[in-house]
């Protein structure tokens, strides 16, 4: 149900003698929300009851008047002087009606939002499509990057029967080789062997 349709059937059930609230409860919404429904469409409350503001005035014009008719139709001067400043009562507060109109609908138009333009020259464009082209390249490039691989060991002696030695080597060297050991599939024994072929490949003059 739109805001315009909750107003029509609030108008209704008013006529009706319904409270607010429980009008509000008929239309499954808050009081609260019902109340700024009605201030939007320039909706007032006046003794309980919202009227519309033209409404309203229309409703002020009728009471002077009747009241007007009602003076005319006595005689005695004395109520007629006193009712004299009620008639400038009245007359001051439809000009203040029309005064908070004027208000009102000044303050809803400077309160209108401007919508932001920004403005690009040629040379803002040509710089844009510059970064543009450079992330498109920069973007290529990574994806052109082989993947770094790790090297397998190659094992290519000879083998032949297996021999068991004890020696002392460098405590820090084995522990290199132990955390070498840990990254290949080649076990202690074999990659001691290769790294002693490939020693004495290097140094086979010596033997």
């Amino acid at each position: 149900m739109t805001s315009n349709q909750r107003i029509d059937e609030f108008l209704k059930l008013q006529d009706k003698g319904i409270s607010l609230d429980e009008i509000a409860s008929t239309l499954g919404i808050k009081p609260q929300t019902l109340k700024r429904d009605l201030n939007k469409n320039g909706y007032k409350s006046v003794k309980g009851k919202y009227i519309k503001k033209d409404e309203k005035s229309q409703n002020v014009s009728i009471q002077v008047s009747f009241v007007d008719n009602e003076l005319n139709q006595k005689n005695n001067e004395k109520k007629a002087k006193k009712t004299t400043p009620k008639k400038t009562k009245v007359a001051e507060q439809s000009n203040k009606n029309e005064n908070e109109k004027v208000k009102v609908k000044n303050t809803k138009t400077s309160k209108t939002k401007k919508d932001k333009k920004i403005n690009l020259t040629q040379e803002d464009l040509d710089k844009l499509c510059e970064v543009y082209d450079w992330y498109l390249e920069i973007k290529d490039c990574k994806s052109l990057k082989p993947k770094k691989t790790k090297k397998e060991i190659v094992v290519d002696f000879e083998k032949t029967e297996d021999k068991t030695v004890s020696m002392k080597v460098d405590k820090g060297v084995w522990e290199d080789f132990l955390r070498l050991c840990s990254n290949t599939s080649h076990d202690r024994k074999t990659l001691v062997t290769q790294a002693l072929s490939d020693f004495m490949k290097v140094h086979k003059d010596l033997l």
